[in-house]
């Protein structure tokens, strides 16, 4: 008999609550638990990219997003008090995403808005506890939860254990992971603050190279509100301890220490300080996301330089990912070597995607903290007059923003995908294409599979939509336009989307029917046909 609790949540952070939002959608019974009594109580992550954007309609969660956050108009580049670039950020990645933007949004307020959705659906965060160990049975897990108020212990039975427990996870431990990587040597601060500044304070963000350092200001919606980031210390060696990132107690480093080096480089005057915290910055990827019932997600699983604002958009993909997995497994009548085969493609797709960002994100840092004569050359000289020039191209911007606002992960190779070829294939997130203000995204606001035909695919439709019925699939047809050729999609050609909406298959001609028929046996699973 199968356990009360389908899938344990250990942490309550974005990745936690995602993952238990898009279970839940999905008919799966959670238990989420966290050690804080209650959501973040400061800004941390504050990026959240186009992508996490697109997936959050899904749930409808977007617009109470949007409302929260600040569009990011512009960046400023800086080499000490001279002013170097002014680059704009509206419609950044325009005709690639309804979202062309850089959004920032405090990671209190996201959290709270996602807890919010969590109990308006009736599950609640069990607040107080945290991870003592589990046991993993092999057809389920048992997991001890300690109370630190009265030091009270409990047990917990579960299908699957999923650690969205950050940076020193003990479901990591419990898995036997390593978490392999570097620690960076400088020490950060990071800091919420309230100003004015005719310079600064205006609504943009500021980075300001001086010397082998940098400071970043990043506002938020809250006028005259912002975040501040630099380095404190950039020539200390100690070590901090090897799993993540983390306070450093052996340095005692209040604002007030390093209030002097942000008045040197910016012009702003500082009225209140609501939260400071310096760090050291790591970079690392567990060697497994699995073993057999237990999961890693987020933090737990990866972490990366602060460079992009990418850790916390990585985890939430992560959670997207492995919730409609879980879900297919509990809820559908599979063999045991088809459930194992579905989960183990989790961590095939998202770890290497967490080794492609950690390096990314690695380079990036190193450019800006490195030092030496060609490092001070590339930050004084050549960044601030290259990257608007290059900037001016659309090609350029295209680029930088799939990378930054991971539009460009994709899953190809992967045991889900079929073999493509072309521009887009098998893996891919779907392009977006708006046609007289309709676009393609819009029928993705439920975690299904779907079939998109571009183009007359004729009497055949019909047959599609019968079929796909009795998966619980849905078909959309769009009639044809220059722009999805333009795009890379193949007219008249069938997509199968997974529920994360990235492309699982693409099946052109009268045997269209047959390669989906083929697709689901040879992977042993029909969506939503009977759960065990």
């Amino acid at each position: 008999m199968r356990p009360k609790t389908d899938v344990l949540i250990v942490g309550a952070g974005p990745t936690g609550l995602v993952l238990a939002l898009w279970l839940h959608h999905q008919g799966v019974n959670v238990h989420i638990f966290d050690q804080a009594d209650g959501p973040a109580k400061n800004s941390r992550a504050i990026v959240v990219h186009a992508r996490i954007v697109e997936m959050y309609r899904q749930l409808g969660l977007t617009d109470d997003l949007l409302a929260l956050g600040y569009k990011l108009p512009a960046s400023n580049l800086w080499v000490e008090a001279e002013h170097k670039a002014h680059l704009s950020l509206r419609d950044f990645g325009r005709e690639l995403t309804p979202y062309p933007f850089m959004l920032n949004v405090p990671q209190d307020d996201h959290e709270r808005m996602l807890e919010k959705r969590l109990n308006d659906v009736g599950i609640h965060v069990a607040r107080g506890l945290k991870l003592q160990g589990f046991v993993d049975h092999g057809s389920s897990i048992t997991a001890t939860l300690f109370r630190e108020s009265d030091e009270s212990s409990t047990t917990h039975e579960a299908s699957y254990i999923v650690g969205c427990d950050g940076a020193h996870s003990a479901v990591r431990r419990g898995i036997g992971a390593k978490f392999e990587g570097e620690t960076y040597k400088p020490l950060f601060y990071i800091a919420d603050v309230e100003g004015k500044s005719d310079k600064h304070f205006n609504g943009e963000s500021h980075t300001v190279f001086t010397n082998d350092s940098f400071t970043l200001l990043l506002p938020y919606k809250r006028a005259g509100h912002a975040r501040l980031v630099g380095i404190t210390i950039p020539d200390n060696d100690d070590e901090d301890d090897d799993n993540g990132e983390s306070p450093d107690p052996a340095h005692h480093i209040t604002f007030d220490d390093v209030r002097p080096q942000i008045m040197q480089v910016m012009d702003i005057d500082i009225t209140n300080v609501n939260w400071f915290s310096t760090y050291r910055s790591h970079h690392r990827v567990a060697d497994k996301f699995r073993s057999n019932r237990a999961f890693l997600v987020g933090d737990a699983a990866h972490i990366h330089s602060p460079v992009g604002g990418q850790g916390m958009n990585t985890g939430i993909m992560d959670s997207v990912n492995l919730a409609w997995k879980l879900a297919t497994v509990l809820n559908t009548n599979m063999t045991e070597e088809a459930k194992y085969q579905l989960l183990d493609s989790y961590e095939l797709e998202r770890r290497a995607f967490a080794m492609m960002i950690v390096k990314s994100t690695d380079t990036g840092f190193t450019t800006l903290t490195s030092k030496g004569v060609f490092p001070h050359i590339l930050r004084n000289w050549l960044i601030p007059y290259l990257v608007p020039l290059v900037l001016k191209f659309d090609f350029a911007r295209t680029k930088i923003f799939r990378g930054a606002s991971q539009l460009i992960c994709n899953y190809r190779g992967s045991s889900l995908s079929r073999i493509g070829e072309g521009t887009v294939q098998p893996g891919d997130r779907l392009p977006w294409v708006e046609i007289n203000e309709v676009d393609n995204f819009s029928t993705l606001r439920e975690v299904c599979w779907q079939l998109h035909i571009y183009g007359d695919y004729g009497e055949s439709v019909p047959e599609l939509e019968k079929w796909a019925r009795e998966i619980s699939a849905k078909v959309f047809t769009f009639h044809w336009h220059d722009q999805y050729g333009k795009v890379g999609l193949v007219k008249n050609a069938v997509y199968l989307l997974r529920p994360d909406q990235y492309i699982a298959g693409i099946f052109e001609g009268p045997s269209a029917k047959a390669g989906l028929n083929e697709y689901f046996a040879t992977r042993g699973f029909f969506p939503h046909v009977g759960r065990d």
